[in-house]
């Protein structure tokens, strides 16, 4: 059953190749599929060219050593690597056995058992520790347009009854039956590096896949939520800021006083015959100044927690622009942005708009500290004068302990001060970097995306650069089989040659 859906498979390929536009005049409209054989160690053995046409009169090039009519019995005339046939079908297939052996990707597969390199040929029925590396780099020998525009899909299956403990990265992994398939994809213009890991017994393997094909993508996508949800945060940023900028005046101000504040508590000491008339009024001051200050503290943890959540938005907005471009495991935190993003001149914006959060989260801290110092202080003023209020006796003491408590009152003034100066800049700088976020969003959005569909050119022949009418191309290369050697069977004869269709489904791991 495996076999009979693989054969329709590969006949639909063949027969559904879709209509194609029309193109210049005289120029046949054509669409070519690559059939490469693949040795175990990923060296090309043979590559034929299955190329489909409307009916009609049909100029084609390409180098061949051989050519096929696959469906239909008109005839081929090949004059060096000029191909004519003259055909009423509506669709007419022939093959091409390509002359070069060269692919757009330098393709290396080696095995390794218990850490010693072995040929796929010697690999059937052995057991032990077996490593599969796989290797994909640019051919620089073919036009680079394929390995620019085409992704690669390799897949590799191995069955779970031969194989335990399968360790790899990257891959899409499915079940079916026994068999554990693993699906690799390289984007057009990367190279691969794959490695499987797995503990293996009388070891077999299915052919080993890859398929090249040029990507579509629906790239329309509707950021109105998203956009609307960003100026929402822009408003709020820019209130923020405005609401920082009054914080700050008023802090200045609030540091000024206490600096007089405190100049005024050294004159306590020669005040102290007017002490008793005032001492009433200056304790009730204190005490609302400690309760102010109280209220004020009680703030600070909504603060705090306001300020983590922009920062944990930020990085979470950040994060899913690199997920979007495949960068999912690139995970940034506010120990580790400034060194994964200060080098890389395209995410820039994305480092400058961390960099805003994690400085008015920064000062937000610097803020509440003040605060919480400052109303530790007004407590010991409070304490002080109502000390001062009862024990007349030891009021220049007093004075003195008191102009102490001032004097970090002023302190931690100044801290506040400064604390709320950071605040502001890094309002400030927030809400500058979310200017035109939309447009840079948008931006973005293309930059990630446009890598995954490759530079947009027009489709080209991989055969010759004379076939001007190519509307698609497409890759099927495959390896062999690694099976267990046959116990006792003596030597075989030399096989009868192949014809086209029988070594098309012998890539498939067909026998026919």
């Amino acid at each position: 059953m495996k076999k009979i859906t693989i054969a329709a498979t590969v006949i639909a390929l063949l027969i559904s190749l879709s209509s194609v536009a029309a193109v210049a005049p005289n120029i046949p409209p054509k669409e070519e599929v690559v059939y490469g054989i693949l040795n175990y160690d990923g060296n090309v053995e043979e590559i034929y060219v299955v190329n489909s046409f409307r009916g009609g009169d049909i100029t084609d090039y390409g180098t061949y050593s051989s050519v096929l009519n696959l469906n239909t019995a008109d005839a081929i005339t090949k004059n060096g690597d000029e191909i004519t046939i003259q055909s009423s079908a509506d669709k007419l297939y022939y093959q091409g056995t390509l002359v070069s052996t060269e692919l757009p990707w330098n393709i290396e597969i080696r095995y390794m058992l218990n850490g010693a390199q072995i040929s796929g040929a010697e690999l059937g029925g052995k057991s032990g520790e077996l490593e599969i590396k796989i290797a994909v780099t640019r051919n620089p020998n073919v036009n680079r347009f394929f390995f620019d525009n085409y992704a690669l899909q390799i897949g590799v299956t191995l069955d779970t009854d031969l194989c335990g403990k399968i360790e790899t990265k990257d891959a899409t992994v499915a079940s079916a039956g026994t068999d554990k398939q693993l699906s690799y994809t390289v984007l057009p213009g990367n190279d691969a590096d794959i490695s499987i890991k797995t503990d293996v017994r009388d070891f077999e393997m299915d052919a080993l896949s890859i398929n090249g094909i040029r990507l579509s993508m629906t790239m329309n996508f509707d950021t109105t939520q998203l956009l609307g949800d960003m100026n929402e945060l822009i408003g709020a940023i820019a209130g923020l800021d405005d609401g920082a900028g009054e914080l700050q005046a008023g802090a200045a101000e609030l540091t000024d006083g206490m600096k007089t504040y405190v100049s005024g508590l050294l004159e306590f000491s020669g005040g102290m015959a007017k002490l008793n008339l005032g001492v009433g009024d200056l304790s009730n001051g204190a005490a609302s100044l400690s309760d102010g200050l109280n209220e004020l503290t009680a703030q600070n943890e909504a603060l705090q927690i306001g300020a983590q959540d922009i920062l944990q938005s930020a990085f979470d907005a950040v994060n899913q622009q690199l997920a979007l471009a495949g960068m999912e495991n690139m995970v940034l935190t506010p120990e580790n942005y400034k060194a994964a993003l200060e080098n890389n001149p395209m995410l820039a914006d994305a480092l400058a708009r961390l960099d805003g959060a994690v400085r008015f989260s920064q000062g937000l801290t610097e803020y509440t500290n003040a605060v919480a110092q400052l109303g530790a202080g007004a407590a010991e003023l409070k304490d002080g004068i109502d000390e001062l209020k009862y024990s007349v006796s030891a009021l220049s003491y007093s004075a003195n302990e008191l102009y102490k408590a001032g004097s970090d009152i002023g302190d931690a003034m100044a801290k506040l001060r400064d604390g709320l100066s950071a605040y502001k800049d890094g309002t400030s700088e927030l809400n500058a970097g979310l200017s035109g976020m939309d447009e840079v969003m948008n931006r973005k959005i293309d930059d990630i995306l446009k890598p995954l569909t490759g530079n947009g050119e027009p489709a080209v022949s991989f055969v010759s650069e004379k076939n001007t009418g190519v509307t698609a191309v497409q890759f099927v290369l495959k390896t062999a089989a690694i099976e267990k050697p046959a116990a006792g069977v003596p030597p075989q004869p030399e096989p009868a040659p192949l014809n086209f269709w029988q070594k098309l489904l012998r890539l498939f791991g067909i026998n026919a």
